[in-house]
């Protein structure tokens, strides 16, 4: 009977150890998958995580690029108004004359006739008195006049910088299209 006990026993310790390494295998086949999927999982975001960080670098990238040439483009368009003003500013007698004379119509003709003009060049104010317009004073300015109404209430300012300045956004935009555009290129 002892005998048959021990043998039992033994058995029973077999079966225990068997089951007690199979159970352990899949433990550790568990944990070795487990260990795997978590691994495929830190694997994946990490190259959905270097994709979005190569994506803002490229965007980044794309509006710096776009922000250089906007303001190269600007500069070019400031170039092109400093050379307009310097052109204004060194037009010859005749032409000169012929620009002040229609500025000052221009002028009247929207003030209602009656107006008086304030000079920016000594060659103003005979430009004026021609045209019967009578000069109250001048004005710092690189040419052209400013005119007002005589009851002093309206006034135009036709000088070169005003005419620049008022006209600046619409110039640019002009400037803008004819040297940039699609077709200029």
């Amino acid at each position: 009977i002892i005998e048959q006990i021990k043998k039992d026993a033994q058995k029973k310790v077999k079966e225990i150890l068997i089951e007690a390494e199979k159970q352990a295998k899949n433990l550790s086949n568990d944990s070795k998958k487990e260990a795997e999927e978590k691994a495929e999982k830190i694997l994946s975001d990490g190259k959905k995580q270097s994709e979005k960080l190569r994506k803002i670098r490229v965007s980044k990238a794309n509006q710096d690029t776009k922000k250089e040439i906007m303001n190269a483009r600007e500069k070019i368009i400031e170039e092109c108004f400093i050379k307009a003003h310097h052109k204004l500013s060194t037009l010859s007698e005749k032409e000169y004359k012929e620009t002040v004379a229609f500025l000052m119509r221009d002028g009247s003709k929207k003030l209602g006739g009656e107006c008086t003009v304030i000079i920016s060049r000594d060659a103003d104010k005979k430009i004026a008195e021609n045209m019967r317009f009578k000069v109250t004073g001048n004005v710092e300015s690189a040419g052209g006049i400013i005119l007002q109404s005589n009851d002093g209430r309206v006034t135009l300012d036709h000088t070169f910088d005003g005419i620049l300045k008022r006209e600046k956004d619409k110039i640019r935009i002009m400037v803008g299209k004819l040297l940039f555009s699609k077709d200029a290129e």
